[in-house]
């Protein structure tokens, strides 16, 4: 008895400390691209971002035992886009790695919807008890955010200097999907009341 009901305590004692990991996760390869690539160029940036991301993998693996699957993807893909550039030569395979990763995100959330499904719903239901219609909406919003955060990426390549990109993917577009991430708080925070409440009710009415 005593086992059983501690579980869900230590679950959501965990919970905080697993929205910093992921937050740092998101934040440490960046700020090692940021920095090597003021001192040492855009492919040593690049490179340092790749191995960043590795480390941490290995770290939570360690630690944890268990792989982010999406992270590893993306790692990987990093690593063999990164790999291309310093065979190459070609600093346009480091460019367009967001705007392969923001592509693929919008052609999921935003196919998904004209599929009828929510993919936001699939990602996230484990975390989140939300009504279909709040699933709805945050998957057509990111899925529109990620098309414009390709569309600024495949400018910002194209019209900026090495450094300015570097500083525009890690000074502009970092905070600014932190926050459309925050705008999305009350939608997701009246979806958690309204699903709480119709469960309330449905309980209450079972009895």
């Amino acid at each position: 008895m005593t086992q059983h009901n501690s579980s869900p305590s230590t679950s959501q004692a965990s919970r905080p400390n697993m929205r910093f990991g992921s937050m740092f996760g998101e934040i440490a390869p960046l700020a090692a691209f940021f920095t090597v690539n003021q001192f040492y160029g855009l492919y040593m940036g690049a490179l340092s971002a790749v191995c960043v991301s590795a480390l941490l993998i290995l770290y939570i693996w360690v630690k944890e035992k268990r792989l982010a699957r999406f992270v590893v993807f993306a790692t990987a893909v990093s690593s063999v886009l990164t790999v291309a550039a310093l065979i190459a030569e070609e600093k346009i395979y480091i460019k367009i790695q967001p705007s392969l990763f923001n592509l693929c995100f919008s052609v999921v959330l935003l196919g998904g919807i004209l599929t009828g499904r929510t993919m936001m719903k699939e990602f996230f239901k484990s975390q989140f008890d939300l009504p279909d219609r709040v699933w709805f909406q945050l998957s057509l919003r990111w899925g529109l955010f990620f098309a414009l955060a390709t569309i600024a990426n495949e400018w910002a390549w194209r019209a900026l200097s090495d450094d300015d990109w570097v500083t525009f993917r890690v000074l502009v577009m970092a905070p600014a999907t932190g926050v459309f991430m925050l705008g999305q708080l009350p939608l997701t925070l009246r979806g958690l009341r309204e699903q709480t409440a119709m469960l309330r009710q449905q309980s209450e009415a079972s009895i």
